[in-house]
C-alpha cells in the first residue's frame, strides 16, 4: 500500500473535488495491517494508551503480530467491538462526567476509521466549526469571536446539555452516509454505537449516543453537528463575508486619521534622537490610547452580516446585529421545525 499520509491526502482532494461523491471500497484500506499499524502508531504515545478496557490490555501487550492478527479478523468478519468501561472524572462544576474506555483494539480500530472519515468530511466542515479539529483549538474559537464581537448587539450563547450521550444513532449514520458508501464501514460503525458499557461489570446497552472517551466518538459529533453549522451558514446567511474595498469604505473616517497619524509618527521616531524623541513617544502613546477607543467602522455603515456564528464542540455562540424587536433573524424556518433543534425532542429512551 502507499504512503498513509498520501492515501489520506488523495481521500481529501476527492472529497474537496466533488462535494457529492460517496465513498465506497474503503474496507481495504482499513482492515490493511499497514493502515492499522500507523492507527496504532498515533495512539500509542498518548497517556490513556495504559488504561486498560474491559480486557485488561495496555501498549505493553501490543505488537505487530497483534496487529496482524486484527487485521485478519477484520477481513474474515470475525472482529466485534466490544463495550467500553464507563468511569467518572469531575467537572470543573463539581459534577461528574461519564467517560467511556474502549480496550486498545477497539481503539486502533476507531482511529483507522477515523483516518478514512476525516480527510473526507474535513472537506464538509466550515470554519466556523472549532472542536476537535486539526489546527483549531478554543483560542481559535476566541479569536473568531473577538473579531465579530464589536458590531454585535444581542449574544446568544447555547451548549448542548448531555450532547455526546443523546445524539440519536439513526440520524448520526444518515449524516455518515452523506459521504460514505461502504457497507462495511458502515456496519462497522454501527458496531461501536451499539457496543454498550460496562459499569461495575454490569453491562448495559447503548440506544443513542456516542461513548466520550472514543478515538471516533469527536469526529461523529462534528459531523451529526454540522447540520447546525449548515443550517446557520446556508439558511441564516451567518458570517457572511465581504469584499476589502467594501470593507474600507465602512471604515471611520475619524479612525483613518488616527491611523495615518500614527504611521507618520512611527516614521518619524525612526529618525529622531534626544528629548525630541521622548516626545514622539509620549503623543505616540496618547495616539494609541485615542484610537482604542474610536470605533474601526463607521456607526452607520454596517456589516452586510447580520448574524456570526461560532461552534465549539457542543458550545456554540450566535452573535447578532440588529433589535431585539427583530427575532425573524432567528427563526428557523426553511424546513425545518424549531422543535428539530429542540435537543430534548431527539433524545431516545430504552424501549
Amino acid at each position: 500500500m502507499n504512503n498513509v499520509s498520501e492515501e489520506m491526502k488523495h481521500l481529501h482532494k476527492l472529497a474537496k473535488r466533488n462535494p457529492r461523491k460517496r465513498f465506497d471500497h474503503l474496507w481495504e484500506l482499513a482492515t490493511d495491517p499497514a493502515w492499522l499499524m500507523q492507527a496504532w502508531e498515533e495512539i500509542r504515545s498518548n497517556k490513556g494508551s495504559m488504561t486498560a478496557g474491559i480486557d485488561s490490555t495496555v501498549a505493553t501487550d501490543i505488537d505487530p503480530e497483534r496487529i496482524q492478527r486484527l487485521s485478519e479478523r477484520l477481513r474474515t468478519n470475525k472482529y466485534r467491538p466490544k463495550p467500553v468501561r464507563r468511569v467518572y472524572i469531575a467537572k470543573a462544576n463539581g459534577k461528574m462526567r461519564p467517560l467511556g474506555i474502549p480496550t486498545l483494539e477497539d481503539r486502533i480500530v476507531q482511529q483507522a476509521l477515523r483516518m478514512l472519515m476525516e480527510p473526507i468530511f474535513e472537506a464538509d466542515f466550515f470554519t466556523c466549526s472549532h472542536g476537535f479539529r486539526r489546527n483549531r483549538s478554543t483560542h481559535t474559537a476566541l479569536r473568531d469571536v473577538a473579531r465579530m464581537f464589536p458590531r454585535t448587539t444581542w449574544t446568544i450563547e447555547g451548549d448542548i446539555v448531555g450532547c455526546f450521550d443523546n445524539i440519536p444513532h439513526g440520524k448520526l449514520m444518515k449524516a455518515v452516509e452523506q459521504r460514505i458508501a461502504d457497507g462495511k464501514v458502515l456496519g462497522l460503525i454501527r458496531a461501536f454505537l451499539a457496543a454498550g458499557y460496562m459499569e461495575q461489570w454490569q453491562y448495559h446497552k447503548t440506544y443513542s449516543g456516542t461513548p466520550q472517551g472514543g478515538v471516533l466518538s469527536p469526529l461523529l459529533c462534528n459531523i451529526f453537528l454540522h447540520q447546525l453549522d449548515e443550517y446557520m451558514m446556508k439558511d441564516l446567511k451567518a458570517n457572511k463575508t465581504q469584499a476589502k474595498g467594501v470593507s474600507n469604505a465602512r471604515r471611520n473616517p475619524e479612525y483613518r486619521k488616527i491611523e495615518n497619524r500614527i504611521a507618520r509618527l512611527r516614521r518619524q521616531l525612526k529618525q529622531t534622537q534626544g528629548t525630541a524623541r521622548e516626545a514622539l513617544i509620549i503623543e505616540l502613546t496618547r495616539l494609541e490610547r485615542q484610537q482604542r477607543d474610536t470605533p474601526y467602522y463607521a456607526r452607520d455603515q454596517k456589516h452586510p452580516s447580520r448574524i456570526g456564528y461560532t461552534r465549539y464542540a457542543d458550545d456554540f455562540v450566535i452573535m447578532v446585529q440588529g433589535k431585539k424587536s427583530k427575532p425573524k433573524l432567528l427563526k428557523m424556518r426553511s424546513g425545518r421545525s424549531s422543535k428539530e433543534w429542540d435537543w430534548r425532542s431527539v433524545r431516545r429512551k430504552p424501549s
